[in-house]
């Protein structure tokens, strides 16, 4: 079998068709895409010929829209929070309109994961590419950004996502993909899945979740560096702090090596990135589930630039130079035992 492209009607977003696009490899791995908020939709693989889904997902486009929490979308221009909402470039102060509390989250109310963007791909490949532009009079932004985002699915299960960005005026780039997994699907609990994190420290936040400019080293609850069972992880945080969740950004120590690992019975999930930041969040995306505390159905990895970078000194780079396209990739590969 040769891979293929297909796309099919999944709604409509302020009187536009929503395309649900699927990409299938040689072996029946899937990866599905909405045109909505170029959203993930679906990773499916084959494990014992049948096939297993990676990603949560929703079944139906209002879902979607409505979650608050942008679950499963591209976010951006600047995913995270940017502190105060205010920021300064080329030695202009920039004050957004802050949408979650005094902060600005995930570029503001006007960015990518509102868009339904335009896609094309060839039927016989294996990459779809989407396209859209965030306008400076909508955002507060500088420069109107356009933003390709290209899912590619390779022979060897290997999903590929990069960000490409081109601007009119110097400006801010850092999205990322809102994605929640779960490698048993969507009905089973994740924790006892294992995770590891390629990383000897954090990123401190305030009680806003703001960046504080300060890294810190793990406590044992907080460290990930040797693969430990979730539920393992999530017993000492809760004899640690008190808490039974995770909503925390890693700092990436080495780029030769996989940013994350989550691993279960049947394969682990290899997560990579061009970029220096990690952010895990457990969740249950459905809020309807009723769970005991700390039981969750999925887990979020966000790979992007440390959160809050332009008011940071040695956070990383955000900044998108008129003239000068820049693109990142991320990388997540499935791996059978």
């Amino acid at each position: 079998m040769r891979r293929t492209i297909s796309a099919v009607p999944f709604g409509m977003y302020q009187d536009e068709p929503v395309l649900l696009y699927t990409i299938e490899n040689s072996h029946h791995s899937k990866l599905k895409v909405l045109s909505y908020a170029a959203t993930w939709y679906d990773f499916e693989v084959q494990v014992n010929q049948r096939p297993q889904s990676l990603v949560y997902h929703f079944d139906n486009l209002a879902a979607y829209i409505n979650t608050p929490y942008q679950v499963f979308k591209t976010v951006g221009r600047v995913a995270g929070r940017i502190g105060g909402a205010t920021f300064t470039l080329n030695g202009q102060a920039y004050h957004l309109k802050a949408n979650n509390g005094h902060q600005l989250l995930h570029g503001g109310d006007h960015g990518l994961q509102t868009h339904n963007f335009k896609g094309r791909f060839d039927p016989h490949g294996d990459t779809v590419t989407l396209t859209t532009t965030l306008l400076s009079a909508n955002d507060g932004f500088p420069g109107d950004l356009t933003v390709t985002v290209s899912y590619t699915l390779t022979a060897d299960d290997e999903v590929q996502i990069s960000y490409h960005g081109v601007t009119t005026a110097d400006t801010l780039f850092n999205p990322t993909c809102h994605v929640y997994f779960n490698l048993d699907g969507q009905t089973a609990l994740i924790n006892p899945q294992q995770l590891r994190i390629n990383s000897t420290k954090l990123v401190h936040t305030d009680h806003e979740k703001v960046p504080t400019g300060v890294f810190y080293v793990p406590t044992p609850a907080y460290d990930f560096r040797n693969q430990p069972v979730l539920q393992t992880q999530l017993d000492r945080l809760l004899q640690a702090t008190g808490k039974t969740e995770y909503d925390d950004c890693y700092v990436l120590d080495h780029q030769d090596e996989p940013a994350g690992v989550l691993a279960t019975d049947h394969g682990q999930l290899l997560i990579n990135t061009d970029r220096n930041g990690l952010v895990v969040f457990t969740a249950n995306p459905d809020r309807t589930q009723s769970d005991h505390l700390g039981d969750y159905h999925a887990l979020a990895v966000e790979l992007q630039t440390l959160p809050d970078a332009i008011n940071h000194h040695g956070f990383g780079d955000t900044i998108l130079h008129a003239g000068r396209p820049q693109t990142y990739v991320n990388r997540y590969r499935y791996v059978a035992k």
